[in-house]
């Protein structure tokens, strides 16, 4: 009879905490990566490797200490140059240079969950990401107008750079903290490490989740 208690016991405590959960993520992401343009006739070269934010969101399952998570997290980069050609009043004529690196990444990783107290806990993660990558750059001429705060390009002067879309296999750890402030909500903050053949990123995230 003991026996019986004590495995319907077991049963019951691990339903507690087994439960599907969602979150939603904000940050800073800083890109380490090759892509470049250069404009040999203006002599500028641009690299979009700025830190920039980060937004995404999550979904997983946790199991007792473990669980399985996806994700999915936007980010992007860029870097720009402008020169001031001429300025007659109200018509200002500037040169610009844009180069923009978009990133869109999922990743599916399993997770470690260990409770530091009842309310706060530490969650660790090592998984895999799949990456899409869209640069493009430009160089324009562009006429402001400081009275009918209209831009217009000039016509003939649009250059377009290099530019370029891929996808890469890569990884990713992560560490955090959560904290429980109701029941089944937790906030939390976060930071990971992720790699592929093509570029590197390092975000510092703040989330928010709902355990069911």
């Amino acid at each position: 009879m003991k026996k019986y208690v004590f495995l319907l016991m077991t049963a019951t405590s691990t339903a507690t905490v087994a439960a599907p959960y969602v979150g939603l993520e904000y940050g800073v992401t800083n890109m380490s990566h090759d892509y470049s343009t250069t404009f040999s006739q203006d002599k500028v070269i641009l690299t979009p490797d700025d830190s920039s934010s980060a937004f995404g969101g999550f979904v997983g399952y946790r199991f007792n200490e473990f669980g399985l998570e996806l994700g999915y997290k936007k980010f992007e980069s860029d870097d720009s140059r402008s020169k001031v050609l001429s300025y007659v009043y109200p018509v200002k004529t500037e040169r610009e240079w844009d180069a923009d690196l978009d990133a869109s990444q999922f990743t599916f990783k399993p997770v470690y969950f260990y409770n530091i107290n009842e309310r706060l806990q530490l969650k660790t993660g090592l998984g895999l990401t799949v990456t899409k990558y869209n640069f493009d750059s430009s160089a324009y001429t562009e006429s402001e107008n400081d009275l009918t705060d209209i831009d217009v390009i000039v016509p003939g002067s649009y250059v377009p750079g290099a530019s370029t879309s891929e996808t890469a296999l890569g990884g990713i750890a992560s560490v955090g903290l959560e904290y429980m402030v109701i029941p089944n909500l937790a906030l939390g903050a976060s930071a990971s490490y992720q790699a592929d053949s093509v570029a590197n990123s390092t975000s510092f995230m703040l989330s928010s989740a709902y355990y069911f």
